[in-house]
């Protein structure tokens, strides 16, 4: 598809397309997610240092955690690497992070019916999970049984275009394009689990 940026893996692109398409069905977003540099800052040198910082050691993992938690219908892991990744995030990330969940939890009506989902959403309005956009984003990625490296890759693409303040761009330029792909590596590396595991007791994971 035209404009898509390509992951790594040759074939991908259509399936990456499609992860963009479902996991934005419904939502409007209207914040910012974790990645939401300065004004006037260097979008490539941001980019770099969010990857680097947060993507690669902290929300790579806790991603493909909840993923295949959900995959697995396991509510209660989910929940629990939900709360666990809060505690890893800086605290204006932890706000915009579970700021940006909110529209995936109203918008989302074909996902009231299926158990794991609601089990989670309750969760979340009752307190006991927080509702990082992460975990959101992985949650309905799985029930909806999308290829993990083209889930994961929808997300980081949704962090990278909703930067300003929620409003996700029609189009990127060429040069946006190739600012976005420089994560595409750090997507393969964290689905192939060489970042290790998620949570609270993991310990600090190393940035590839």
């Amino acid at each position: 598809m035209p404009g898509t940026p390509q992951l790594v893996d040759p074939g991908d692109e259509s399936e990456f397309a499609f992860a963009r398409f479902v996991s934005l069905l419904g939502i409007t977003p209207n914040s910012a997610g974790t990645f939401c540099p300065d004004k006037g800052a260097s979008l490539e040198s941001a980019w770099t240092d969010w990857a680097e910082r947060y993507f690669s050691p902290v929300l790579a993992p806790a991603f493909v955690s909840a993923f295949r938690y959900g995959m697995e219908s396991k509510s209660e892991e989910i929940a629990e690497t939900d709360r666990d990744l809060a505690t890893q995030l800086p605290d204006d990330l932890a706000l915009r992070s579970r700021e940006a969940g909110i529209p995936f939890f109203e918008g989302k009506d074909e996902m009231k019916a299926n158990r794991v989902w609601t089990r989670y959403a309750d969760a979340v309005e009752e307190g006991n999970s927080p509702g990082n956009l992460p975990v959101v984003f992985a949650l309905q990625s799985a029930l909806f049984q999308l290829p993990l490296s083209s889930a994961l890759g929808s997300y980081a693409w949704f962090e990278f275009r909703s930067r300003k303040h929620g409003a996700i761009q029609k189009s990127a330029g060429d040069g946006e394009k190739a600012v976005f792909s420089r994560i595409l590596p750090k997507v393969t590396v964290a689905v192939a689990g060489k970042f290790g595991d998620f949570g609270k007791d993991s310990g600090p994971l190393r940035a590839v």
